[in-house]
């Protein structure tokens, strides 16, 4: 544990999934002993409201996110947490991001809805860029989703970022008494599968960065099983999931030089939109090697 306090952002609306993922992040601030700052934007209207003859267009447009703050304020005090909240007025991805940087947050937490596929979407642009730019880990929470740790899902590619992702996977089943689930996917197109020694080579090469995570696991005492399975990568991540009762999905993603367009169609967006389950994406550490440890 870190001997530092840890910032919760979490982000709330009125709807249904932003109230049930404030749920969670009292959850998660009870447990950790961490500061909880609420944050709710209004989308600036750009627009002319003379037309509309709107006298108090402002305060009509502000109060339901205004409302919802107060609401989680009330929810808060009920359970004995302390909350700040902070009510801007801007793009929802400036003000979220410029706030995680300001409040030195160690994680942002955001819901999201249960929608069609296509919904999702057009809908979770938001989201996307949130990670794309933030500073720091994301946590998203699909309606009517918990936050569990038994059981721990990363994805293992090789890449830095995706040993990162297994640090934080191990972090996490450390300080929850829980156990990763370590598994690579093997996206190989049909043709090439079929060629003499690729597969068998692809598997080969995968074996290094599980066993480096299952050997940091036993020094640490945190149970890590392995698994190499063949096809999409998204739709295997959240199939195994399912199987297998996972409670966490735990995804690495490239820094915030990357921009948010990388993430647009990638694995972790892809994952979100077809999970049930909450979904953390572990941001890529920081010049001097540091990270909030949870």
């Amino acid at each position: 544990m870190s001997e530092k306090t840890m910032t919760i952002l979490v982000a709330v609306d009125p709807s249904k999934a932003s109230k049930g993922a404030f749920q969670q992040a009292l959850r998660m601030t009870q447990f950790l002993k961490a500061e909880l700052v609420a944050i709710s934007v209004t989308p600036r209207y750009e627009g002319n409201m003379n037309r509309w003859q709107i006298s108090n267009a402002d305060a009509q447009f502000n109060q339901p996110f205004e409302q919802c703050l107060a609401e989680a304020k009330h929810i808060a005090g009920e359970q004995g947490v302390k909350v700040r909240t902070i009510h801007s007025i801007g793009d929802p991805v400036e003000e979220i991001v410029q706030t995680a940087e300001t409040e030195n947050a160690g994680l942002i937490l955001m819901g999201y809805p249960k929608r069609s596929r296509i919904e999702r979407v057009i809908l979770g642009r938001t989201t996307t860029k949130v990670i794309g730019y933030s500073p720091c880990d994301v946590l998203m929470i699909p309606e009517g989703a918990e936050i569990g740790f038994s059981r721990i899902l990363v994805g293992i590619d090789g890449s830095r970022y995706s040993m990162e992702a297994g640090q934080r996977a191990l972090e996490l089943a450390l300080a929850f008494g829980g156990e990763v689930h370590a598994l690579t996917v093997l996206d190989i197109p049909m043709e090439r599968s079929f060629l003499y020694g690729v597969l068998e080579s692809a598997r080969r090469d995968s074996f290094p960065p599980l066993e480096t995570l299952i050997g940091q696991g036993e020094r640490l005492g945190v149970k890590v099983s392995k698994e190499i399975l063949h096809g999409s990568p998204s739709e295997t991540l959240v199939k195994y999931s399912e199987q297998h009762s996972i409670d966490l999905i735990v995804l690495g993603t490239y820094g915030r030089t990357a921009m948010a367009k990388i993430l647009l169609g990638s694995v972790v967006e892809r994952v979100a939109m077809i999970s049930s389950r909450p979904t953390l994406v572990v941001k890529r550490l920081g010049k001097n090697g540091v990270r909030d440890v949870i």
